[in-house]
């Protein structure tokens, strides 16, 4: 299908309301998002996307779709093929072709086999597994053959399982991990990257060893059965992080990126043998992915650039001698593997708006042309298989909407019935903020601000740079700006930045630290500025050796010097009070498993701890009452309710109030008029899924 690529233009006669989101054309159509979505891929559903956006934002016209229902012809999944008029020999040598097609490859779908046997090598996209809603994976690899997915099952304590797509069943790899929610640092283990060798006999992962502060290289043998005895190729204690992304074809080296405990980071080969280390190369940043040529002789990785956190694909030769930047262009580009025959580098790239799938020619040690598009919509690459198809990872993500409600904070009631208060990108929007004046609302909506005028309803979105990544915004007093926490790139690390509401612009206000390698990152976290806008405070988390810390830090703007209000073992979002002599958190003490609601004077002093809950009941704030003298804080109970409680900022005793609230509202933020709320309602998240793309390349020879 041909790829529609929207713009702010506005189509001339074009009257109708449009669809603003795959759960809104699931909708229209009566069935579920992942339908509507394959449909896309595979049937020509026309859907359009926004071309300013990083991630991909879709929107349909009944219209449009209306059209396409009534030509579309009910099928079986992808049999098209058969339909066309076979004599009757052929008719039967295609049919012993495509089920010798099926045998030799029983998890792939009939279609695949049909269009191949008839000579139709569309492309097909397909969805081959959903991993287990427990189940994760950094980023993931898949075994050459295309018949194995490694992933990390947290209901076993996050142990290394093997997948089988052709029997579905799961093979327990490793033994001795211990990571659960709430536990010490120092006492988690369990693996985070893996990768299969060529012959997938083998497989290579990193191991976090808590009390080590830093992750081991192992490698286990895959053939025969039960979990494996592995065997340990490195363990630097200068090493902090060492990441295995790909082995060399003839299996004797492992492609590794290494952060060590002195900041400083590199590319290198771990040899599968003994494990000694060849440094390739210093580096600035994670790869995101590497993998070898077919023929071994070249190494391809992204990397982020320094200037705006995009990422750029290079090739290096694996001898050291020579290397080229393959893809430099201002979009965020990440590698995704090589064609079999090593003719092509292919990568996903966000240039179009969505992340879509490019190739790029590749002969005799140089890149040719320019890239050419291959597919659109493709998810984080797991790998190319021997064949040429492309195994992805896609996660849907989370359904976040933004209601509002009249409330009564003296009884700590709802006076009517909540409602979606933003309607345009249904399940992309979060983190409601009101103006200081009460006449807009602004939120979060698919990394940009939206911005909605409360008398009349009309949404502005608030462009800013696509290399920012907005994590959490907060209006200035003078609701000329916002503060926000935001990273740069796809790994950036976090600081803190001022945004202008007209135009978008931003500047930084407080620069992210690196002070204890990748591994060990010092970032910012929930800024506000005080009520006259002189003073600004934020959370500062760091990793240094043996546990993570948290910082209170109170930030005179104008001299820019600092102070320390006060550090914990754990701390959650602040919210300042109206009057802006407090802060109010969320907090915990790993050592008891208990969580704490704490207040804390803007002045200086002692925290006062208000409620105090073991695990798994967890409080979190509601929202501050407008004399600043109280608080709401909501409890949850590990369901879909939550308990209200009063707290005082006098210390005295917390009040629990009649009313209950849905478990899955959070960000609650009271009106300037003290009359009405708005808050963030999040559907949870769907498991990751697991997509193959077959039949984009050309038919070629395995490189030997």
């Amino acid at each position: 299908m041909s790829e529609k690529i929207a713009t702010s233009e506005k189509i001339e006669g074009t009257e109708e309301k449009q669809l603003e989101s795959w759960k809104e054309i699931a909708a229209y159509l009566k069935r579920d998002v992942r339908t509507v979505i394959r449909w896309e891929k595979s049937e020509g559903l026309p859907v359009h996307r926004h071309l300013h956006q990083a991630r991909s934002s879709v929107y349909a016209y009944p219209s449009e779709i209306n059209a396409w229902s009534a030509t579309r012809q009910p099928r079986r999944e992808e049999v098209a093929a058969w339909r066309r008029p076979v004599p009757a020999l052929a008719f039967a040598a295609v049919l012993m072709l495509s089920l010798m097609l099926v045998a030799d490859a029983p998890y792939s779908t009939y279609a695949a086999a049909a269009q191949q046997a008839a000579g139709q090598p569309g492309v097909i996209t397909r969805q081959v597994w959903t991993l287990p809603q427990e189940g994760g994976m950094d980023f993931g690899a898949v075994s050459h053959d295309g018949r194995y997915i490694p992933f990390a099952d947290g209901r076993v304590n996050g142990e290394l399982f093997v997948h089988d797509l052709m029997t579905g069943t799961d093979r327990r790899v490793t033994n001795g991990a211990s990571y659960r929610p709430g536990i010490p640092r120092s006492e988690i283990q369990g693996a985070a990257e893996w990768s299969f060798s060529r012959d997938d006999k083998r497989l290579v992962y990193n191991w976090w060893v808590g009390w080590k502060d830093s992750y081991e290289l192992r490698v286990i043998d895959l053939q025969g059965t039960g979990i494996p005895q592995f065997r340990l190729l490195l363990d630097n204690p200068e090493v902090r992080r060492i990441d295995p992304q790909d082995w060399s074809p003839d299996g004797n080296w492992i492609a590794s990126w290494l952060s060590r405990k002195d900041s400083s980071q590199e590319i290198g080969l771990v040899s599968a043998r003994d494990g000694s280390l060849r440094v390739l190369k210093s580096v600035d940043g994670k790869p995101l992915r590497m993998f070898f040529s077919p023929d071994g002789q070249y190494l391809a990785y992204d990397l982020p650039t320094r200037d705006t956190g995009q990422r750029d694909i290079f090739i290096l030769a694996t001898d050291a001698s020579s290397e080229i930047a393959a893809v430099a262009h201002p979009s965020d580009d990440v590698l995704a593997g090589w064609s079999p025959d090593g003719t092509r580098l292919l990568f996903s790239s966000n240039r179009r708006g969505s992340r879509d799938l490019w190739a790029l020619g590749f002969v005799g040690g140089k890149t040719r042309g320019s890239p050419e598009f291959i597919k659109s919509d493709v998810g984080f690459s797991l790998g190319i298989t021997a064949s040429g198809s492309l195994y992805s990872r896609v996660w849907p993500g989370n359904q976040t909407d933004i209601h509002g409600a009249s409330f009564d904070f003296a009884k700590g009631q709802f006076l009517s019935t909540p409602a979606p208060v933003v309607n345009t990108f249904v399940g992309a929007n979060s983190a409601p903020e009101w103006s200081p004046d009460g006449k807009y609302l602004a939120y979060v909506s698919r990394g940009s601000i939206g911005i909605r005028t409360i008398q009349t309803g009309q949404v502005r979105e608030l462009s800013i740079s696509p290399a920012l990544r907005l994590q959490i915004f907060r209006w200035a007093p003078d609701g000329g700006s916002f503060i926000a926490a935001a990273a740069i790139g796809l790994e950036g690390i976090a600081g803190i930045y001022k945004i202008d509401a007209q135009s978008g612009q931003s500047s930084l206000v407080v620069s992210p630290k690196l002070e204890y390698g990748l591994a060990g990152l010092t970032y910012f976290t929930s800024p506000v500025l005080s009520p006259d806008g002189k003073t600004l405070y934020y959370v500062q988390v760091s990793n240094p050796p043996g546990a993570r810390e948290f910082a209170l830090v109170k930030r005179d703007l104008a001299s820019a010097t600092e102070t320390e209000l006060l550090r914990w073992p754990a701390l959650g979002q602040i919210n300042l009070s109206p009057d802006g002599q407090y802060i109010a958190a969320a907090s915990g003490d790993p050592s008891i498993t208990s969580n704490t609601f704490l207040i804390i004077p803007t002045a200086g002093g002692e925290p006062t701890e208000v409620i105090r809950r073991t695990r798994p009941q967890q409080p979190a704030m509601f929202v501050w009452g407008p004399d600043s003298r109280s608080l709401l804080i909501r409890i949850g109970l590990g369901g879909d309710k939550a308990e209200l409680w009063r707290a005082f900022v006098d210390g005295a005793p917390a009040v629990k109030l009649e009313t209950t609230v849905d478990g899955n509202v959070s960000s609650v933020r009271l009106h300037p008029d003290g009359r009405q709320i708005a808050f963030q309602v999040t559907t949870p998240s769907t498991p990751y899924e697991i997509w193959v793309t077959e039949n984009f390349l050309p038919s070629v020879k395995t490189a030997k």
